[in-house]
């Protein structure tokens, strides 16, 4: 009488057991990896063969295939297709860095008039160039063989990421004075010195211009069940100007002050230096943090300073690091909240309804608090 041989039962360590029950729970892997994990998993609480095809709607030689493969290979290998043989590959390892230093250049270089590459551009560039550089391979090459060696390369020369480059050669020198800043005022904050406050007031500044005021061509229909769920909006649009928004925030108490203006000249600067100068007729001593925009440090401002010696104390953010204001905090929720979507029917509208948002946000002044290497300043 003939036995079939039974295959050794399934272990799998509590980090394997952890990581199947991840893979079965998740979105993103591929289809494969899932049902494999599966398999493994019902196979360690004691389903058979038969019973494990049936819950997973296949077929039997798929469960068994993958249970050996546990056996043979590992938990690790059983979820990946093994390698399979076939015919050797026909681009080299020399070939695929020729293309992926074509791809480190920018198309100008070599005589386009692109900025960037496409794929399709960079395999014709490659059919028509791989002979005479000795990799005859690229001659049928297409954009997908491309995209793939790119991306085994991680290498993306379709695609552009910003990053901050630090231009200023004193940048942590005046970060720290701008963070110290901060902590002065956490610490004035925490002691709640009414002694501190009354003596030294703390306003971060800047201006936001170009602020637009855009009249609709026709009427917004709002929207309504059934016909329009959202707003809906034509695409035409009537530019009638922009406005200039110079406002500063109290890091005390959170108050902005603010003027709407059709420039941002000196000249409005020092009407906005007047005008808290005016504000704190009772302090000792006002600290601006602002930018270095050149209407903060012209002529007409050093004369205006000058009239009023030892009153303003200007901290100003290194260049290229306007970030470091907190008051670019309030002008993105500004963008994100009043100004989204804004039309208007004239700029004295627009300039009505953002004096009303400055009006509304003093009634009940919140704070800013800054927290990026706080930690740091002693």
């Amino acid at each position: 009488m003939a036995f079939m041989r039974q295959r050794p039962e399934i272990r799998l360590s509590r980090k394997q057991k952890k990581q199947a029950m991840k893979i079965v729970k998740t979105r993103t892997e591929a289809a494969h990896k899932i049902e494999r994990a599966r398999m493994i998993l019902l196979s360690c609480e004691g389903k058979g063969v038969s019973e494990i095809a049936r819950i997973l709607s296949t077929n039997r030689p798929k469960v068994e295939r993958t249970l050996n493969k546990v056996l043979e290979f590992g938990f690790d290998s059983a979820l990946e297709d093994l390698p399979r043989s076939g015919r050797n590959r026909r681009i080299t390892d020399d070939a695929r860095q020729w293309l992926t230093s074509l791809a480190c250049q920018k198309p100008k270089q070599l005589g386009y008039p692109h900025e960037m590459w496409t794929q399709s551009l960079l395999a014709q560039h490659a059919r028509d160039n791989c002979c005479s550089a000795g990799f005859p391979a690229f001659s049928k090459i297409g954009k997908s063989t491309v995209s793939k060696i790119l991306a085994k390369s991680d290498i993306h020369p379709h695609k552009i990421q910003y990053y901050l480059e630090r231009r200023d050669p004193e940048f942590d020198e005046k970060m720290s004075e701008v963070l110290f800043l901060y902590k002065e005022v956490e610490l004035l904050r925490e002691e709640g010195s009414a002694d501190g406050m009354d003596k030294i007031a703390v306003v971060s500044y800047d201006e936001k211009p170009g602020v637009q005021a855009i009249n609709t061509t026709a009427p917004d229909l709002l929207p309504e069940p059934g016909k329009h769920p959202c707003i809906s909006r034509d695409h035409e649009y009537e530019r009638l100007g922009t406005i200039s928004v110079l406002a500063g925030i109290d890091l005390m108490s959170g108050f902005v002050h603010y003027r709407l203006e059709e420039r941002h000249r000196s000249r409005e600067f020092v009407d906005f230096l007047k005008d808290i100068n005016k504000h704190y007729s009772a302090v000792d001593r006002i600290k601006i943090l602002l930018d270095n925009h050149s209407a903060h440090i012209s002529k007409e401002t050093r004369e205006y300073l000058a009239s009023v010696p030892n009153r303003f104390d200007f901290t100003f953010t290194p260049k290229h690091a306007s970030w470091l204001n907190i008051v670019e905090c309030f002008f993105s929720k500004m963008a994100r909240s009043i100004l989204r979507g804004i039309r208007v029917a004239s700029k004295d509208e627009l300039k009505k309804r953002i004096s009303k948002y400055f009006d509304d946000l003093n009634k009940a002044p919140v704070p800013f608090r800054w927290s990026y290497k706080m930690d740091e300043i002693a």
